[in-house]
């Protein structure tokens, strides 16, 4: 094991001038943290293992002492270190529901605080839960530390695309911000834009990518495919993309290629909003994914195990191993994976493929062209307390909306939900709404809250 810190842009005057010391005590808290993730998610297997099964220990103790729901669920007990995770029940969304509006968060009183997120991910059910601060703390500190696992320049600059509503009348906006991976003034950080959209006006995107280098690129795949057809892979080597780094779904192969045709490595995270990092695309296996053991305990369902290019694969369930505030526990985040012991580059620890997520989250145009869609659970919560949601292109022109709601939404409701449709999808499209009693979800396990059904 050789420790090389020689590549490492550190800043001028990086080292602390007090004297007998050598860092600042700010940067030593997120040096000492990386350290910390980097031991547990590459060290020996037995040490992890006993580290997340003390983790779980922890998690399950507390969850019980503080909600009746996680006590019907797990049992009160002295010690918690004979229990089989897989003995327990999945989690659901509708439970996840259910103990959120019931209990709130479960931090106890006077200790950090929390705030409340909503998400759907790329389902349709729309789910509330809380975060304390110190997940928004590892999930800044895990990100650094990715740079390190994956060799990354940190010099580089970064540009961040993050789906959310925007009036601006390009679509979308733009705000250079501090890196929020912190250690400024240790080492030499590139800047770091911004990119909040909707539904994008591509010329003036690309435009405004132009202005300064890209740098790593941090983006959905249906922005880029978006900007692959509108502008040609070219744009992305001249407007200075280093490397893609895809969220919230796996790049299509045909965009892999274009990219790398010109020189710009891919690769990807696999994460979701309740969780954060799930794992990471390995550098030597494609589409196999390192799990982000100081973070996640990572199940497949043994009940819905069916045969995916001749490995197993089944509902993916997720333990987040710091959610104190909201427990996931087994949480069904509704993927579908195979779950591997380890990672054909030898890496000692388990790894994911087959990772059925998302479908393309494109909508197609009249004049052929597409554009990237999302609805945020957030968005959809704000107009209503729904159930379940599902929305399909089923024509060139036409959008299908499905509520399920507990009760009857008004005509004023019904509106409020085209109108955001409308929002997110532009002109041009006959948005039909309709509350039905139950979302009929047939063969689609992953429940996805959009579909394209020009495009499957």
């Amino acid at each position: 094991m050789k420790i090389d810190f020689s590549t490492l842009p550190l800043a001028p005057h990086a080292f602390s001038e007090a004297p007998m010391t050598f860092c600042k005590s700010e940067h030593k808290r997120i040096l000492s943290s990386i350290m910390d993730i980097l031991l547990v998610e590459t060290g020996h297997r037995v040490a992890r293992e006993n580290w997340q099964a003390a983790q779980l220990r922890n998690l399950l103790a507390h969850a019980a002492q503080r909600s009746a729901f996680w006590r019907q669920r797990i049992g009160t007990r002295k010690s918690y270190a004979d229990v089989r995770l897989s003995s327990l029940p999945a989690l659901t969304r509708a439970d996840l529901r259910q103990q959120v509006a019931r209990e709130g968060s479960l931090m106890p009183p006077g200790s950090e605080p929390t705030q409340k997120h909503a998400t759907s991910g790329s389902s349709g059910v729309p789910v509330e839960f809380f975060v304390s601060r110190m997940n928004g703390y590892y999930n800044s500190v895990r990100g650094l530390a990715q740079h390190f696992i994956d060799g990354r320049d940190l010099s580089l600059s970064i540009t961040r695309f993050k789906s959310l509503f925007t009036d601006d009348p390009c679509g979308f906006t733009v705000s250079k911000v501090d890196n929020p991976y912190g250690l400024q003034g240790f080492v030499l950080r590139g800047a770091y834009k911004k990119i909040e959209f909707t539904h994008p006006d591509l010329k003036a995107l690309s435009k405004e990518l132009r202005r300064d280098p890209i740098g790593l690129m941090i983006a959905q795949p249906r922005i880029v495919e978006a900007l692959l057809q509108f502008a040609g892979v070219d744009f992305f080597k001249e407007a200075g993309v280093a490397i893609w780094l895809s969220l919230g779904d796996r790049p299509s192969q045909s965009a892999r290629d274009a990219l790398s045709s010109v020189g710009i490595p891919v690769t990807a995270n696999y994460s979701c909003e309740e969780i954060g990092m799930i794992g990471y695309e390995c550098g030597s296996a494609p589409n196999f994914y390192h799990v982000c053991t100081s973070n996640v305990l990572v199940e497949i369902d043994q009940t819905t195990l069916a045969d995916f290019d001749g490995q197993p694969a089944g509902r993916v369930l997720l333990t987040h191993l710091h959610s104190y505030a909201t427990p996931f526990i087994r949480y069904d985040v509704g993927d579908i994976a195979s779950l591997h012991k380890s990672c054909p580059c030898g890496h000692q620890g388990p790894a994911l493929s087959n990772i059925y997520g998302r479908s393309k989250q494109l909508l197609k145009h009249a004049d052929g062209s597409l554009s990237p869609f999302l609805i945020r659970g957030a968005d959809i919560l704000a107009v209503a307390d729904i159930s379940e949601f599902r929305i399909r292109q089923t024509e060139l022109q036409t959008i299908v909306v499905e509520i399920a709601a507990p009760e009857t939404l008004p005509p004023a409701k019904i509106d409020a939900f085209r109108q955001l449709v409308k929002t997110y999808a532009g002109e041009g499209f006959d948005i039909q709404v309709n509350q039905v009693p139950k979302i009929d979800w047939g063969r689609d396990t992953k429940r996805l809250g959009f579909r394209n059904e020009l495009l499957s």
